[in-house]
């Protein structure tokens, strides 16, 4: 994850680290499930003022806005980050956790082949391509 903003939003004239203090003045863009009975989940969210969405990509529409900062999955913002149509913040002394993501199975099925390899690729980041540009999809059998 990466903190991002439109170069013409106030934060990306700060130079350096910004506190969190100075992020809570801003609205952030929060992604969460807008179900009424669903968890909202405050990870990342540095103040009161925050506009929610329940889509990354309409988040990443509003961020290249200009209306708000936030937090994006680094492939998704690349580009943007390329050619400067999004910014990074840096944070001082504000670290977003790790994700945590958990695989259940249920009794007496099996993971199909997809379910088995996706298992496999959690276990080993390091096997996820760093360029999607070099994604190859291995044939039954092959290994990648």
């Amino acid at each position: 994850m990466v903190t991002v903003c439109a170069p013409s939003h106030p934060l990306a004239a700060i130079a350096g680290p910004i506190p969190r203090e100075e992020f809570g003045r801003h609205i952030q863009l929060v992604v969460t499930d807008n179900q009424p009975d669903a968890e909202k989940t405050q990870q990342g969210v540095a103040g009161e003022r925050q506009w929610r969405v329940n889509d990354l990509g309409a988040k990443h529409d509003l961020l290249r806005g200009g209306l708000c900062w936030g937090h994006m999955p680094c492939h998704m913002v690349a580009e943007d980050l390329a050619n400067a149509t999004l910014v990074e913040l840096q944070r001082r002394a504000w670290h977003m956790r790790p994700l945590t993501f958990m695989i259940s199975q249920r009794r007496g099925y099996s993971f199909s082949e997809c379910e088995t390899r996706l298992v496999e690729l959690l276990g080993n980041p390091q096997r996820f391509p760093k360029d999607t540009s070099q994604r190859s999809v291995a044939r039954k059998g092959e290994k990648p």
